[in-house]
């Protein structure tokens, strides 16, 4: 997944204040070559000052492996349904669905259908990302 601003973009990764259209944002990732290949694709939005936030599209079938995150997490599904599995559970979620975990917690995730989700990771000192 790569983490990065839309290329040609001079959008800073932090600051006091910033503002984003979730939806035109969607529609951008999904317009990507990355997505048409029917590849997941994301946009990192904020990352720094303890907090990372990233816009992923997933298409249907699409998966995240097992991996942890390096802070406490929320997973947001702004479009589509995604199953969500971590600690032994399973939970199949759609819009307006919010899972949080805490750091270190394994989890993947999977699209059940075209989703759009926004992840944010709190007390993330470097990238957004697992092991």
């Amino acid at each position: 997944m790569e983490k990065r601003p839309h290329p040609g973009s001079e959008r800073p990764l932090r600051g006091s204040v910033q503002r984003f259209d979730l939806g035109e944002e969607g529609r951008r990732l999904r317009s990507e070559r990355t997505y048409e290949e029917r590849r997941r694709n994301a946009i990192t939005l904020r990352k720094g000052e303890g907090m990372n936030v990233v816009l992923m599209a997933m298409g249907a079938g699409d998966r995240l492996d097992e991996h942890a995150a390096p802070g406490p997490f929320g997973l947001t599904v702004l479009e589509g349904r995604v199953r969500f599995e971590a600690a032994g559970e399973v939970a199949e979620v759609g819009e307006g669905a919010l899972i949080t975990c805490d750091a270190g917690v394994r989890h993947s995730v999977e699209a059940l259908e075209d989703a759009l989700c926004l992840l944010t990771v709190a007390g993330a000192r470097s990238g957004i990302g697992g092991s």
